[in-house]
């Protein structure tokens, strides 16, 4: 290593402790001096100290030398910090492993700089010091947090990270029609909405929750935005508002479609985005009256008290994607090019961005009467048929009527427009 990457490296590695020590200090800023065991000068150093043992120890040239030597120095540093912290919380009577913690980590850190990365050096003190610096965010969700939330996150993060990585990525049963991976990630897209909604309207109240909730879930799956809002309007007084949400995800979700078109086939831009930004703009429009109108039930009723998501539920519209994606694969094999259409409405029903994806491999030219066009609009057809559906199945009456006359709404203007295109 050249000398001035060395002396760059040792810069980084006492910038870390001094970023993790500003943070230290700042919080006991108000004790006189003395009183506390390490602040900006000791944090800084020991990012230094770091540097300077990993530096050396890549002097030493052996591999084996130099872990042996980093390993001392960090076994004698914790000794020394601890009692010194030891002899602090006596003192004070306080019970805080913390600062030990976080010294051992800013001299790990200080040892990257000089041995590994160094943007994931710089990234990772920034998270640490965002993480000590959230302290009292964090005591006080976790003071208000109640017991179905915090199962709820650990099963849905079961659900990413120990289900997941078990499932195969490859289409199996009748005709390789289901791929397991890919319906376990719409379960997961549709269970971290849900949970999403339930925190939406936990922090913002039943009047702006669900709204929020709505754009945010529009992002990642309208329709599971619909089947999370239809099970929330039953037995609840915020109607218009958990309608509004539900209509700004499928505003947003139209827009999505959008950007999948003009990356994967931006041939059919001209002829499909105003269809869809038609949609997109009454849905829009419908979402934003129903969120202003003023209603007493709105902005007195109390948040409703509900799991975050139930599995069952989420486990149904798997179940429900997958005779989707095995009616798809069947139509497409045994009828053939007409069977493209059939595949789309059957996909459309629960995600239009799959039948847009898989639609982008087809050797057809998206000009007007292709078959390619009117299979993507059949799919968007589908997928606002569908939600409309699921609202009025599985929701109260005055929801599935909102959502039903501004999507009937949506449909015939875009409809028209379309006609009107692809004449």
């Amino acid at each position: 290593m050249n000398p001035a990457d060395l002396l760059f490296r040792l810069g980084l590695a006492l910038a870390v402790g001094l970023l993790v020590g500003t943070e230290r200090h700042w919080r006991e800023r108000a004790g006189p001096p003395g009183s506390r065991t390490a602040g900006i000068r000791t944090f800084g150093v020991t990012g230094l100290l770091g540097g300077s043992t990993a530096a050396v120890a890549q002097q030493l040239g052996s591999g084996d030398v130099g872990i042996v030597l980093i390993s001392l120095v960090f076994v004698a540093y914790s000794a020394v910090f601890a009692a010194f912290k030891w002899r602090e919380a006596a003192e004070q009577h306080e019970f805080s492993v913390t600062a030990v913690i976080v010294g051992q980590v800013t001299l790990l850190l200080g040892a990257m700089a000089v041995v590994g990365d160094v943007t994931i050096t710089a990234a990772l003190a920034i998270l640490l010091t965002l993480l000590l610096a959230s302290r009292e965010l964090l005591h006080g969700l976790i003071a208000k947090i109640e017991w179905r939330e915090l199962r709820s996150a650990i099963l849905l993060l079961a659900m990413a990270f120990v289900v997941l990585p078990l499932l195969p990525d490859r289409h199996i049963g009748p005709l390789d029609a289901i791929n397991p991976r890919e319906i376990w990630i719409f379960a997961i897209v549709l269970a971290a909405v849900s949970y999403t909604g339930y925190i939406s309207v936990k922090i913002f109240g039943n009047k702006r929750g669900p709204v929020i909730a709505g754009f945010a879930g529009g992002l990642a799956s309208s329709t599971a935005v619909a089947l999370t809002s239809a099970r929330q309007s039953v037995g609840n007084e915020n109607i218009e508002v958990i309608a509004a949400g539900a209509l700004a995800a499928s505003a947003v979700s139209a827009l999505r479609a959008i950007g999948l078109l003009a990356v994967l086939i931006p041939a059919a831009m001209a002829n499909l985005a105003p269809v869809f930004g038609l949609a997109a703009a009454v849905l829009g429009v419908a979402a934003i009256y129903l969120s202003t109108r003023d209603s007493i039930a709105s902005s007195t009723a109390t948040t409703e008290t509900r799991n975050p998501f139930r599995l069952s539920s989420v486990l149904q519209l798997a179940a429900v994607l997958a005779i989707a994606m095995f009616i798809a694969r069947a139509a497409t094999e045994l009828l053939g090019g007409s069977g493209t259409l059939i595949a789309s409405g059957a996909m459309g029903l629960v995600d239009i961005d799959a039948v847009i994806i898989s639609l982008s491999r087809l050797n057809d030219t998206p000009g007007p009467g292709s078959t390619l066009l009117f299979a993507v609009l059949l799919a968007f057809a589908a997928n606002m048929v569908g939600k409309a559906g699921l609202s009025i199945l599985l929701g109260s009456r005055q929801y599935g009527l909102l959502i039903g006359a501004a999507t009937a709404l949506a449909l015939l203007t875009s409809a028209a427009l379309a006609a009107l295109i692809l004449a």
